[in-house]
């Protein structure tokens, strides 16, 4: 795991959208947004297991993840690492992102869905290895 700078970590800990990039089985890049919860130097997320980003996960387990603020002036960090699937509890992880995300009322009731999915969505992480810092400087 890489250090982590401090104006790195407040700007992952807002509520924004990243794109996490995977290899297919031909070796080509694939990206799709996904919501993201930092915590501790990780990266954690949640899909659905059919999803093409978990099959390439699969294969090859490390990505690409870009956040970035997409106003001037604009800001992102891109972060490279393994993505490991991990044991926490989905709904508690998908209920923190969708209020964040969504708001209270709307939150909750997204959350709702996850409740007994936990065998048809993955919860993974990824752990810098390299963090590129395209922040204003500071």
């Amino acid at each position: 795991m890489v250090a982590i700078d401090t104006h790195v970590d407040e700007f992952l800990r807002q509520t924004l959208v990243a794109v996490i990039s995977t290899v297919d089985r031909n070796g080509r890049p694939r990206s799709a947004p996904i919501w993201f919860h930092w915590e501790d130097g990780a990266v954690y997320m949640f899909t659905d297991r059919s999803t093409l980003k978990w099959r390439n996960i699969q294969r090859y387990p490390y990505a690409s993840l870009c956040v970035d603020w997409r106003e001037p002036p604009y800001k992102s960090i891109i972060l490279d690492g393994a993505i490991e699937e991990v044991g926490r509890p989905l709904y508690e992880l998908v209920l923190s992102m969708a209020l964040r995300y969504y708001g209270k009322e709307k939150g909750a009731e997204f959350a709702e869905e996850y409740k007994n999915k936990s065998e048809n969505v993955a919860v993974f992480r990824l752990v810098p290895e390299r963090v590129a810092n395209y922040l204003e400087a500071q």
